[in-house]
């Protein structure tokens, strides 16, 4: 963990050294998934996501578009505690973070993403855990914009009332390895806390906070953000799955 040390203390020095205001900003993201498992160890997730954030000059996190994606995940699950994930094809449509008039009629801006991510869990006592998930992502935009490698790792910790109601708290690191000056190498930080609900055996939503901490590519000047999440997963039955396969054979 030596190498993630050092970008920590890195991310916060710069922090420390810019010294202008940050702004404030209110987002509310919501995210759709279909989980289709593949065998005993594999899954294919198909998430679609829409975040909306407030318009210039009000607070409604609902007035504006912020951001349309689309992006499919594989997931290995070495075992328990052990999970891998490779992101063959990501699609976002960005829109500008609205800091004056103009930025409400500005045109999206797209980007095609490609991300691998391992994700741990070890249990620290009975019902208690800590997680953390480490992933890289190589971010391509339509635009004369550089391709940008960007790290991030997010370490917390979970509580599980019950297998269908678990708890928990994190903060989650961004950093741009590659593409991007050094003033930006600090990309962001999310603190989170989020409630994960299974209200049946293949239904499960996610909702939650996050607090989160900003420097665009285009500014010297921080954005902190304050982000409401709704995730809602449906996982398909291996029965339905096996019957799908049968009709098409």
């Amino acid at each position: 963990m030596n190498w993630f040390k050092r970008l920590l203390l890195a991310a916060i020095w710069i922090s420390i050294t810019q010294t202008l205001q940050a702004q404030e900003h209110y987002n509310i993201w919501f995210r759709g998934t279909l989980s289709v498992p593949v065998g005993k160890k594999f899954k294919i997730d198909n998430e679609f996501q829409h975040r909306r954030q407030n318009g210039f000059e009000n607070e409604n996190m609902f007035d504006r578009n912020l951001m349309f994606t689309y992006r499919n995940w594989v997931h290995y699950q070495h075992n328990e505690d052990v999970k891998f994930s490779l992101s063959p094809f990501a699609y976002f449509s960005n829109y500008k973070i609205i800091q004056k008039q103009t930025d409400e009629t500005a045109q999206p801006h797209s980007e095609i993403r490609f991300s691998a991510a391992v994700e741990l869990q070890h249990q620290l006592f009975k019902k208690f855990y800590v997680v953390d998930r480490t992933a890289i992502e190589y971010r391509v935009f339509q635009d004369n914009q550089t391709d940008i490698t960007r790290l991030r790792n997010r370490f917390g910790f979970r509580y599980d009332f019950t297998e269908k109601i678990k708890l928990g708290i994190y903060d989650e690191l961004l950093f741009n390895v590659a593409g991007t000056t050094y003033d930006h190498f600090f990309d962001h930080d999310r603190i989170g806390l989020n409630l994960e609900c299974k209200v049946l055996p293949y239904l499960k939503f996610d909702i939650g906070y996050i607090h989160l901490t900003r420097l665009p590519l285009t500014s010297k000047t921080k954005l902190h953000e304050n982000n409401i999440f709704m995730n809602l997963t449906y996982q398909l039955k291996k029965n339905t799955v096996s019957k799908m396969k049968t009709k098409k054979s």
